[in-house]
């Protein structure tokens, strides 16, 4: 009876063995398999004969076969692990495999070979590739527009344009690569216990790296400074409003009169105060309307008012407290009239919109 029961009892355990979620492989102390079970043939595409008997160093690429020799001396050892390796199916395919392996020893203690279970992870590896060829484009994309911007504003404002850009690649960069390395790992540690909660977390993952790609590639358009030479101050401001608009949703109203012209340096630094303005009302103002005017006069002044309907803020209290970090724009936007000799204010109140008054005398 109870020897009938042993080989009823084996009997499952084969079935379980046979029918298990993954490959199965017992090898020898020569590293040759002896045993696979069926779901290891399918990972393969071998058949059992063609992998039963044969040196498991066959079947693997590269250093692979270097790796697996290494992992077998600590088998002899008596210490399990898990590694990965580069696997060839029959036909001529690449696979990336899983591998964690116990060692086996007889009665005596002496050790008898390997116990592998083996997981294809040939689309987590491919998938893991290209997070990191988004994560390369992103930390490429963060080298080039800092060297934009710090080639670009060199000796104009540059501790104030580098704080603004610390900032940006903290809140556009930095933290989707981080949240990117956590999925990544959480992917890792829950693939063989939840594969559906990792196909989520992936889907998740593409979708707010191609956000954070585009986030960046405007921001960096945004850096760029137009060819003043070529399309003109005066569309080139249209252009800009024009494209806010579109962007934001917020009406904006452009008044431009210039009587005389403006020599390149104060187009350039007029137009990056009104761009800085335009940012600081994007990001705080919540307005819905923005009148811009542009006008030069007959004393030989370039003016620059930008007014908002939006929610205002405490002036004083912006400009003395540190935290409040994102009004930090305003001085910089000053420190650019003052290189020029010229003057710039600020006009609010909390739910009373913002006005800001840039004046430049052109003949200095």
């Amino acid at each position: 009876m109870d020897k009938k029961y042993q080989l009823q009892e084996l009997k499952g355990y084969r079935i379980l063995v046979e029918n298990v979620g993954e490959g199965l492989c017992v090898l020898n102390r020569n590293m040759v398999p002896i045993f696979v079970n069926r779901r290891a043939c399918q990972i393969t595409g071998y058949s059992k004969n063609e992998i039963l008997g044969k040196s498991v160093t066959r079947f693997l690429r590269g250093n692979s076969k270097d790796k697996i020799r290494k992992e077998f001396k600590k088998r002899v050892k008596g210490y399990p692990s898990r590694y990965t390796l580069k696997f060839r199916k029959k036909k001529g395919e690449q696979l990336f495999l899983a591998v964690s392996a116990v060692p086996r020893f007889d009665e005596k203690g002496k050790f008898n070979g390997v116990i592998a279970i083996i997981s294809d992870i040939t689309e987590r590896k491919r998938l893991e590739d290209k997070l990191k060829e988004r994560t390369n484009e992103l930390e490429k994309e963060i080298i080039k527009r800092t060297k934009l911007l710090v080639d670009l504003y060199r000796g104009v404002g540059v501790t104030e344009e580098r704080n603004r850009l610390a900032r940006e690649i903290h809140d556009f960069c930095s933290q989707d690569l981080a949240t990117a390395l956590l999925k990544i790992e959480l992917c890792e540690r829950v693939l063989d216990k939840d594969p559906e909660r990792v196909r989520g977390e992936l889907v998740e993952l593409r979708k707010m790296l191609t956000t954070s790609i585009k986030s960046n590639r405007d921001i960096i358009f945004g850096l760029q400074l137009p060819n003043f030479h070529r399309v003109g101050f005066v569309t080139v401001l249209r252009q800009y409003f024009k494209e806010f608009c579109k962007k934001t949703g917020i009406v904006c109203d452009l008044d431009i009169k210039l009587e005389m012209s403006l020599p390149t340096k104060i187009q350039v630094g007029a137009y990056r105060i009104i761009r800085e303005a335009m940012n600081n009302i994007r990001k705080h103002a919540k307005a819905k309307h923005v009148h811009a005017r542009v006008r030069t006069d007959k004393a030989g002044n370039l003016h620059v008012i930008i007014k908002d309907d939006g929610k205002g803020f405490n002036l004083k209290r912006a400009l003395n407290e540190k935290k409040y970090p994102k009004h930090f724009g305003l001085k910089g936007m000053e420190g650019q009239a003052e290189i020029f000799g010229g003057s710039f204010t600020v006009k609010t109140a909390r739910r009373r919109g913002t006005e800001i008054e840039v004046k430049i005398p052109l003949e200095k």
